[in-house]
């Protein structure tokens, strides 16, 4: 059988290194890309690539080189963000360049990286999974977090889009959402292990409900449903 392969675009030091260490350990090879990696191929399983999520076209770039390296991904995971922050009442204090560069980083990379899996799954059979680290940004707006909010809102049309035209296929998008036992936003003290965990559970279709495309989770208990008004 075919080595299934994960792509997963803002390799931090929590969510990110959670996410390539488990799903590694559950026969993926994983390529994860960074604006501070270096090109290197640790062992045939486990590929770093230099990224600047900043310039939407490095994206493309990226999945060529998965593709030449061992093939199309199945998975693809977005977890990269920026945000410019400000006091609340002067969240509109943001210069055009900060802007439009956190824009680029929070919906325009991720859209190319969407493009570019699609593309991948066409290729494939079996489930195929595209998924954005969200974090309720989408319910907003959140005082003093504008360019974070505008890009998480944009992206999660998108995703709610991309799901509701591909699931007939077996192809997911979802939007992660890590919430507090009493569904309140979380925007601090991500977890990364559950969110690795959730990663692969979305990925291999392992619950037997179908989890829609916002995916709110709880540390400790996976997915959770709860009410869609904003819970502050």
């Amino acid at each position: 059988m075919a080595s299934r392969i994960a792509v997963l675009l803002g390799a931090g030091a929590n969510i990110g290194a959670a996410t390539i260490q488990t799903f590694k350990a559950n026969g993926y090879k994983v390529a994860y890309a960074s604006r501070s990696a270096s090109n290197s191929k640790a062992s045939d399983n486990d590929l770093a690539i230099q990224c600047d999520f900043a310039k939407p076209s490095s994206v493309s770039t990226l999945f060529e080189t998965v593709r030449k390296t061992w093939g199309e991904p199945s998975v693809v995971i977005y977890n990269a963000a920026a945000v410019h922050r400000t006091e609340p009442k002067e969240s509109l204090n943001v210069s055009t360049e900060d802007f439009e560069r956190d824009l680029a980083i929070n919906t325009t990379s991720p859209f190319v990286a969407a493009r570019e899996a699609q593309a991948s799954f066409q290729k494939l059979d079996g489930p195929r999974t595209y998924i954005y680290t969200g974090n309720m940004l989408n319910e907003g707006p959140f005082p003093g977090l504008l360019t974070l909010g505008v890009g998480k809102n944009a992206t999660a049309h998108f995703v709610q889009l991309a799901d509701q035209v591909y699931k007939e296929q077996n192809i997911r998008y979802h939007f992660v959402d890590e919430r507090t036992p009493e569904g309140k936003g979380m925007f601090t003290g991500l977890g990364g292990q559950s969110h690795a965990d959730l990663f692969l559970s979305l990925a291999e279709r392992t619950t037997k409900e179908e989890i829609p495309w916002q995916a709110t989770f709880v540390t400790g208990k996976g997915y959770t449903a709860f009410p869609h008004e904003l819970i502050l």
